[in-house]
Formats: structure tokens, C-alpha cells, sequence
């Protein structure tokens, strides 16, 4: 496989609100190889195309293409990764950045605008994830999960190789599905090189902040031991922790005002799980 054609699109439910990424991706002759169609959480459109361009991208470096066209109805996303227009969005940078290191993976690669009626099979895809908006229950027995003696499963889809991710109204759902009323939420990442942490969600520079504090603690190149290219993001993620532990009260998080809960990558973009119990 040489060439692959990507259609990409994301939609928000209120912008920013509940989000989606619709993704087609069709060899040289229009075979249509996969098809994504994923919720992201809470998110803006601009913020849901950017995922779905670097998720697309991800997936057809991953397949094994060469050269790839990207076709989006987004004309802010096309000409922003074509230079005609500036990312002036601070939170947007990073996506930016991710999605232009990934274009420079392939031997030819770009990016074009389409109209939306050309687009349709994508922004369907993304539009149907954005209306899913439901944690996925780890078993069959939901009504478990109602009487709160369930461990509910999240999966998160980063698209950085380090990332801060609001999953704030995702734990909220997950609680919601427990119909707890009050009592202690965990929330734990079950990986190594992954965390969790509750942090200011009103100025997206504070996450930035963290990240680049953490990066200048601890340089992703220092001569590590460790064989495989990631010890910073080992260190980074004990760093932070893997659990953070919440109040529930009347239903909800008692989070403070301008408090999140992030998930926090430091080897991405991976699919990644974080689970959460009620007690």
C-alpha cells in the first residue's frame, strides 16, 4: 500500500460540548480500508477536527502508507496546516504542532478542503460518536453499576505524545451511571507511563505550564537506562500519580470551581483506559 485518501471530520454538541471524530481511510483504487467513528469527550470543533486529522494521519502511517491526501471540509483546519492562516488558539498549538509532525512522516502528504456534501461519510461518522457521549461499563451487568459496585471503563484517545486531557464530564457521566448519590469517586490510570491529576480547567496555559515544567525536570533525552526510548515518561507519570480520589455529593463531583480532572499522556497518542468506581 503507497497512497491512502483520508477523510476526516469532528463535531461538537455545543461547542465546546460533547465531540466526535468521524475518519474514512481508502486505498488508491476507493476501497474504503477503516472506518473510525470515536467519542473524545468534551471539546470544541476546531479541538475535534484537529483529533481527527492526527488520528487519521496516526492510522494510516501505522497501516503502512507512503503518501497520503487529507480531504476535510474545515477550512480553518486546511489552511491553517497550509501556512495561509495562523493558529492564534494557544490550546490548538499543540494539536498544530502534532498534526504537522506527523504529515512530515510520509514521503508526500496533504491537506485540501472539500465541500461538505463531498465530505459526508466522515462528518456522519463524527457526528454520531459526538451523540454517544456513554462510558463503557467493563461486564454486562449494568445494574452493578447502578448500585455502585462496579469499576466503570473509560477509554481515552490521545493525540500527543504528551497531553493533558479534561475527562471531567466523562467521570461525571460514569458517576452518573452509578446512581450514587454520595460517597468517595477513584479515578485510576492502569498504565506506567500515563497519570491523573485534578487541576484549573478556566486557562488552558496551566496544563501547558505543567507539561513544560515536567519536560525541563525531566528531559525526554538524559541518558536514561532504560532501553526504550520512554523513561522519561515513566518518570514523568510517577510524577504526577496514577488515582486521585473525589467527593461525591447529591449526584456530582465536588469539584471546586475551577477545578478538572486530566488525564495525563506522556507516551501518546495511544488508546488509553482510565477506570472509575463509586464507593
Amino acid at each position: 500500500m503507497k497512497r491512502a485518501t483520508i477523510a476526516v471530520d469532528g463535531a461538537s454538541k455545543g461547542n465546546p460540548g460533547p465531540a466526535g471524530i468521524g475518519i474514512v481511510i481508502s486505498d488508491e483504487s476507493g476501497n474504503v480500508l477503516k472506518e473510525i467513528s470515536e467519542y473524545i469527550g468534551e471539546a470544541t470543533n476546531n479541538v475535534a477536527e484537529y483529533t481527527a486529522l492526527i488520528r487519521g494521519l496516526f492510522e494510516a502511517f501505522e497501516m503502512g502508507f507512503s503518501h497520503v491526501v487529507v480531504n476535510t471540509d474545515s477550512e480553518l483546519l486546511a489552511r491553517q496546516i497550509n501556512g495561509q492562516y495562523r493558529v492564534k488558539n494557544e490550546g490548538i498549538v499543540p494539536l498544530f504542532e502534532s498534526a504537522l509532525d506527523l504529515l512530515g512522516k510520509f514521503k508526500t502528504a496533504s491537506v485540501n478542503q472539500v465541500a461538505r456534501e463531498k465530505n459526508k461519510r466522515a462528518d456522519r461518522l463524527a457526528g454520531k460518536a459526538a451523540s454517544t457521549a456513554q462510558p463503557v461499563l467493563m461486564g454486562e451487568e449494568t445494574a452493578k453499576a447502578r448500585e455502585g459496585r462496579m469499576t466503570q471503563r473509560l477509554s481515552v484517545r490521545t493525540s500527543a505524545r504528551a497531553q493533558f486531557v479534561d475527562i471531567t464530564h466523562e467521570v461525571q457521566a460514569a458517576v452518573n451511571s452509578s446512581g450514587a448519590s454520595d460517597g468517595l469517586c477513584t479515578v485510576y490510570v492502569p498504565h506506567t507511563t500515563a497519570g491523573i491529576t485534578i487541576n484549573e480547567n478556566a486557562d488552558p496555559d496551566v496544563p501547558r505550564d505543567i507539561m513544560d515544567t515536567l519536560e525541563r525536570l525531566v528531559p525526554r533525552g538524559a541518558g536514561y537506562r532504560h532501553g526504550e526510548g520512554n523513561a522519561d515518561s515513566h518518570v514523568k507519570a510517577s510524577i504526577m500519580g496514577f488515582s486521585v480520589n473525589v467527593f461525591v455529593e447529591n449526584g456530582r463531583l465536588a469539584l471546586g470551581t475551577w477545578q478538572a480532572i486530566y488525564f495525563c499522556e506522556f507516551d501518546g497518542p495511544r488508546d488509553r483506559q482510565v477506570y472509575v468506581r463509586v464507593a
